[in-house]
């Protein structure tokens, strides 16, 4: 808490004031705490919402006590699924069944950090995502569940949880709309969501529950769905209880079918096998093996999988002992690796294979067949021979799968058996099949003549379909990150133009380029829109001063009328959003993290004629007034509504950052400076969310408008590599070698810059 920077008998009167509004605030505390155990009461009936409204403050302490965390264990006992719940009626937990999953150990963490087992899945529903559990003498008070069927658009409410691990958060919003997912209606929440919030009730205002956090948006930060608070009254009144010893086994594996060696969670459902959570083994190693017989040599071993994350390893498994020793053919981090593994750790395996091949298609599914032959295996992807090996140190034994690292996979169609890969169609059929599919028109389906003509061709033309299909969904993800590429590069050009203006006296405008930052990632963002807003916020100001106003005078109707009359503020709750770098954001929703108010702040000021300049503090972005007519200079802290700063308070952010006090933390910072700051904080968000498109679009930012910045470069290179932009990348290796910067090994630069160009090539070669 900061001190107060007044003299003592100022201090003594705040204190006391502070005093009083301490017991009022207790005294209030303690008559909302008896309102709301006269409703838990009766919370089993629906609230009709004719009551006052109330504020965030008393609807998060009222409903804390109520809130619980649900914790989903995988087979090792890790947490696998982590979310909110809360009290509806006695020992019963409201929650999202995604939270859940099916066949999971559940417990339920209390307020207080007690773990309590669940006995009962008293009630489920996989498709409206929501799950009512069982507590045994669970002594909580219960939420009340409001009575409207539908919760009309625009009313405010509030969301509570858990996200990202912090206890008991609260964001404030309005129902922006309702819509149809998955045939499920759904509301439309105008807040941020994140992991953890899943299974937390949304408040109306009267402290009733309108709705069960399910979802966030996949596009947008500030966007959110709730399943209707009418489901769960539904599903309540029509269980379906499921006691924890039958839930568990939901999806298990038919143990006569299969053994699952070294832990990980391995599960069945809709015809297709999962996997997650690290194995027991070395390195994370899980086994799933096969029971079925295997035929007389030559065989093959053949299956469809698919990685949640293409830097994992999962695959087929063969020659196993039920035990350390087998052979595995499998993707890993972008290499199609074949490995004798003849122990449990790294020193007793030999690699006999690990090159990328043309044939992989990433993010999607691949065919991985192994023939087993008399003299050795020879293994594919996708009907492409990737490695003939005749390595025969192990012996015969079981076929199956296998996961390493704790890599989530999807696997389906299993088969072990004589001529599994499917015949090639000839150069004729090839071409008939060709021919018909470029022949397939967008608008229409294919009719039953097109069906009478492929039909006789068989499995081929299946085959031949399903990959065509992939290839055209490939290309169109393509296309459309060509489309958002060419956006981001035009306006990072105008940007870059922008904070180097022609004319050598002229300054940057620093609030169109912070607002081109923004477009960057919104092609709906206008900035001469709201630079156009920004002025008429300058002239209501200037509309309201006498023509002879002093700068203090100027600078006090500032902070009244951005503080006070606009209420805008520090964000706390959510001050880990992209959001609050988006200077448009900041100004339609009036709250940002230090560095946007502050670019708001410096540019209102501006058109005051005031002179307030941007010093980058570690950690902790202020502004400075330097008054023209005289007097000394102010720190402002705009997070802080406008606080002004004593030099103690100057030195504490500074020392709190771990940081030793010097001159250069109180410099005035160049529009480039602060745009480069702001892009910072933005690639900070797309790292933690490991959002590879968006980091390398901030590193491709940063590199235009410091080009000569080493770290920057390095940076760009990996990402370009690491997201298929071979080409880009061997252009950034070709900036290391040519310019040689202190401290860059740059022999090793050139060697990773042959490896880029050969891995170029080949990708060429297979276009």
């Amino acid at each position: 808490m900061w001190n107060y920077p007044g003299n003592p008998a100022e201090a003594s009167a705040v204190l006391l004031n502070q005093s009083m509004l301490l017991q009022r605030s207790l005294l209030l505390v303690c008559l909302s705490a008896v309102m709301f155990l006269a409703r838990i009461s009766r919370a089993d009936e629906p609230v009709t919402g004719t009551e006052q409204p109330l504020s965030a403050e008393v609807l998060a302490e009222r409903a804390r006590q109520s809130l619980v965390v649900v914790r989903a264990t995988d087979r090792t006992g890790s947490d696998s699924g982590l979310g909110t719940g809360f009290v509806i009626e006695g020992g019963l937990i409201a929650t999202a069944h995604h939270v859940i999953g099916d066949g999971r150990e559940i417990r339920v963490e209390l307020p207080g950090g007690r773990l309590v087992p669940v006995v009962e899945v008293y009630a489920s529903s996989s498709q409206q995502d929501l799950a009512i559990l069982k507590v045994a003498d669970l002594q909580l008070p219960a939420l009340p569940l409001a009575a409207d069927d539908k919760t009309p658009q625009g009313r405010e409410v509030v969301a509570l949880g858990h996200p990202e691990g912090f206890r008991n958060s609260i964001v404030s919003g309005v129902i922006s709309g309702h819509q149809d997912i998955e045939g499920v209606e759904m509301l439309q929440l105008a807040m941020s969501i994140e992991r953890g919030n899943s299974g937390g009730p949304v408040l109306d205002r009267q402290g009733a529950v309108v709705g069960i956090v399910t979802r966030k948006s996949a596009l947008q930060d500030k966007l959110g769905f709730a399943v209707p608070v009418r489901l769960l009254r539904e599903l309540k009144a029509d269980p379906n209880p499921v006691l924890m010893s039958r839930w568990s086994t939901i999806g298990a594996l038919d143990p006569s079918q299969w053994a699952v060696l070294s832990g990980g969670n391995w599960r069945q459902r809709a015809g297709r096998m999962q996997v997650s959570g690290e194995g027991s083994g070395f390195g994370g190693r899980s086994l799933c093996i096969s029971r079925g017989e295997l035929p007389a040599v030559p065989y093959d071993i053949r299956v469809l999988v698919r990685l949640e994350d293409e830097s994992g390893a999962a695959g087929l498994v063969f020659h196993s002992d039920e035990g350390d020793r087998h052979y595995g053919f499998y993707p890993s981090a972008g290499n199609l690796r074949l490995t004798r593994f003849d122990g449990p750790d790294v020193n007793s395996w030999t690699i006999l294979h690990n090159q990328p091949h043309d044939a992989w298609r990433p993010e999607q599914w691949n065919t991985l067949t192994v023939r087993i032959q008399a003299d050795g295996m020879q293994c594919f992807v996708n009907e492409a021979l990737v490695v003939e090996s005749r390595d025969a140190v192990l012996p015969r034994g079981r076929a199956g799968l296998a996961t390493f690292r704790g890599t989530t996979a999807e696997f389906r169609r299993f088969e072990v058996g004589r001529d599994l890969l499917p015949a090639r169609p000839d150069s004729q059929n090839a071409a008939r099949l060709r021919e018909f599919a470029d022949g397939v028109r967008a608008d229409l389906p294919v009719q039953q003549e097109g069906m009478d003509l492929l039909l006789p061709l068989g499995e081929p033309a299946i085959e031949f379909m399903a990959a065509e299909a992939e290839r055209l969904q490939q290309k169109s993800r393509r296309l459309k990150l060509l489309s958002e590429d060419l956006h981001r590069a035009a306006v990072r050009r105008e940007l870059v133009s922008a904070l180097r203006p022609a004319d050598v006296g002229q300054q940057p405008d620093l609030l169109r380029c912070a607002l081109l930052v923004a477009r960057i990632d919104n092609s709906d963002v206008d900035p001469a829109g709201y630079v156009q807003r920004v002025e008429r916020m300058a002239g209501e100001i200037r509309g309201r001063l006498p023509a002879d106003a002093s700068e203090n005078v100027r600078l006090a109707a500032l902070d009244r009328w951005l503080f006070e009359e606009l209420g805008f503020r520090g964000s706390r709750f959510e001050y880990d959003t992209a959001s609050n770098s988006y200077l448009n954001e900041v100004i339609d929703d009036r709250e940002g993290i230090p560095i946007s108010l502050s670019v708001l702040y410096m540019e209102l000021a501006k058109r005051l004629d005031l002179k307030v300049v941007g010093v980058g503090l570690p950690g902790h972005f202020v502004v400075r007034f330097e008054p023209q007519s005289g007097g000394e200079s102010q720190m402002i802290d705009v997070f802080e509504r406008g606080r002004r700063l004593s030099e103690d308070d100057v030195r504490r952010i500074i020392a709190a950052a771990g940081f030793p006090d010097q001159p250069r933390f109180r410099e005035a910072r160049t529009p480039a400076e602060i745009i480069e700051r702001m892009v910072n904080n933005l690639l900070s968000l797309a790292e933690a969310r490991r959002a590879d498109e968006t980091v390398l679009s901030c590193l491709e930012t940063l590199a235009e408008i410091v080009p000569d910045n080493v770290e920057y470069r390095a940076k760009r290179l990996e990402m370009r590599a690491r997201t298929g932009r071979l080409a880009m990348a061997v252009s950034d290796a070709d900036w290391f070698t040519a310019k040689q910067p202190e401290g860059v090994d740059v022999e090793r630069v050139r060697q990773l810059r042959q490896t880029l160009q050969d891995q170029l090539e080949r990708q060429q070669k297979a276009q």
